[in-house]
């Protein structure tokens, strides 16, 4: 009797960790690229996302749409789509099980999955975190050719590369 009431606290501890879906109604991915003549930004609003919460991330999943990515000029966007080809490579995807906190300081060492490739990423942010919601925020840079991505030319000059990513994440409690 004793061994079974034991296993039974071990696995009840085991399950206290809660998965906390994104809130996509309030988080948001941006990023900004640049060109010699001209800088733009875009915004994707429609992100998808899990945790594994218990006191602190142990884990995250963060899936986003190519095509729901907005610069405000559908001409670039038609563009984008055709260069990342968002039909053979629809989704970009992050994943993070190795996560160091101090603070209010957070570090995610994960990969990244772009344009059918896989890369190996860190990423630093904050989080704020109150009795009904977290709210993850942070910023890192991908480089589109390590994607094999071939880069856009604009007046035979491509743009740079590199693209800054930054977000604003919150999940529910």
């Amino acid at each position: 009797m004793k061994r079974y009431f034991i296993l039974l606290f071990v696995f009840n501890f085991s399950f206290s960790q809660t998965t906390l879906m994104i809130n996509n109604e309030n988080s948001t991915i941006n990023y900004d690229a640049k060109h010699v003549l001209h800088a733009w930004e875009g915004i994707n609003d429609n992100v998808s996302g899990v945790i594994i919460y218990d006191n602190e991330i142990s884990k995250i999943a963060i899936a986003a749409k190519v095509v729901d990515f907005d610069s405000g000029n559908s001409g670039r966007d038609s563009h984008s789509l055709e260069v990342l080809e968002a039909l053979k490579f629809p989704n970009i995807k992050f994943y993070s099980d190795d996560i160091e906190t101090e603070g209010n300081a957070i570090t995610f060492n994960g990969d990244i999955e772009f344009h059918g490739q896989k890369k190996s990423i860190k990423v630093l942010g904050t989080v704020d975190e109150n009795e009904n919601l977290i709210n993850v925020t942070g910023k890192f840079q991908i480089i589109p050719t390590e994607f094999s991505i071939k880069l856009p030319s604009f007046m035979l000059i491509e743009i740079e590369d590199y693209i800054n990513i930054s977000f604003d994440i919150q999940f529910d409690k």
